[in-house]
């Protein structure tokens, strides 16, 4: 018999609902209250219990770290899925409470295969951690470069205030450059993944920051394609098309983690200009009128795909054979 139960995460608790009844344990290491709780309620059938719940940044690890101890099989939901079926179910509040009710009943729609027990692999987790450290110690950085600019536009800054702010940067660039080593020498002393991050880096255009996420997000969601790979990057194009919008441009979806899309976007930038294959496929779609920021987009999503293909090969990329193909194409569809 299966049983389910909802589950909002917080900070500090776990709020759940089973269908019935509410509880709240604290969302703590190894999760022993929760797991006193299940014995206590479902007895030897513990194991069977499905759990939903939306995976909330780190909040949720020890949640997933417990499922995947104890074989436990769940379903996390999408946060934009959530939003949509909490405003479909027409609850206007939002707390602890409703939200672990909303979960459980987002059962209904679900089928039993969608569940699953979840995998951890401490490599993958590894270079996530190095990634999201990555992301805030440059988002500090570009914050104070940004903020000591506008202040010398209405000219309110002194000199020592600009001295300070220009050592405050220059610690914020030590620090990505004291991350970029910390990464590099963690790939040099893990054989599985020094390889791949090799041949990632034969790509013109990518660094390790890239190359790290290229392989993070390879590795997170292995046997997908080309087209469930680049949806979970949120390159995947949609359209609406209703009523007189028919004539609406397409966009891209912007589904998933936005951080590997944000890392990939100077590196691409700098592939239209040194990598030959990219810059190709870049004057191809300028010349055919598409705008510039659409045109990058398309290129970052040819890119992924190219990286995609080295990884799951597992070989260097081919520059030469690469650029006799795009000259192919290009021949044949000259006029």
């Amino acid at each position: 018999m299966s049983y389910y139960i909802g589950i909002d995460v917080s900070k500090q608790s776990l709020k759940m609902f089973d269908g019935v009844n509410e509880y709240e344990v604290p969302n703590e290491k190894s999760l022993k209250t929760f797991k006193k709780l299940l014995k206590k309620k479902y007895v030897k059938e513990w194991t069977y219990v499905k759990l939903i719940y939306e995976p909330t940044s780190s909040y949720s690890n020890y949640l997933h770290e417990f499922a995947f101890k104890y074989g436990l099989k769940v379903y996390e939901v999408n946060p934009k899925k959530s939003s949509n079926f909490t405003k479909a179910l027409g609850n206007r509040s939002k707390t602890d409470s409703i939200d672990a009710k909303m979960l459980y009943r987002f059962s209904i729609l679900l089928r039993e295969e969608d569940y699953n027990v979840p995998e951890i692999d401490r490599i993958t987790e590894q270079l996530g951690l190095y990634l999201s450290s990555y992301k805030i110690i440059q988002k500090a950085r570009i914050m104070l470069s940004n903020h000591l600019k506008s202040e010398e536009y209405v000219k309110r800054t002194d000199s020592k205030f600009e001295n300070f702010i220009d050592r405050e940067v220059e610690k914020f660039k030590e620090m990505e450059k004291s991350l970029e080593k910390e990464i590099s020498s963690f790939v040099e002393r893990t054989p599985s993944i020094k390889e791949d991050i090799e041949n990632l880096l034969s790509i013109k255009g990518i660094g390790i920051i890239s190359a790290v996420v290229l392989l993070y997000m390879f590795r997170k969601y292995q046997e997908t394609n080309r087209e469930e790979i680049t949806a979970l990057f949120g390159l995947d194009p949609i359209s609406k098309d209703s009523g007189f919008s028919i004539h609406r441009k397409k966009r891209i979806s912007k589904q998933g983690n936005p951080l590997p899309r944000t890392i990939l976007y100077f590196p691409t930038i700098s592939a239209t200009r040194c990598n030959e294959q990219i810059k190709i496929f870049y004057k191809r779609l300028i010349k055919n009128h598409k705008p510039p920021k659409y045109a990058i987009i398309a290129c970052m999503r040819k890119l992924i795909l190219i990286a995609h293909h080295i990884y799951i090969n597992k070989e260097k990329y081919n520059p030469l054979y690469e650029e006799e193909k795009n000259y192919s194409f290009c021949h044949w569809h000259k006029p």
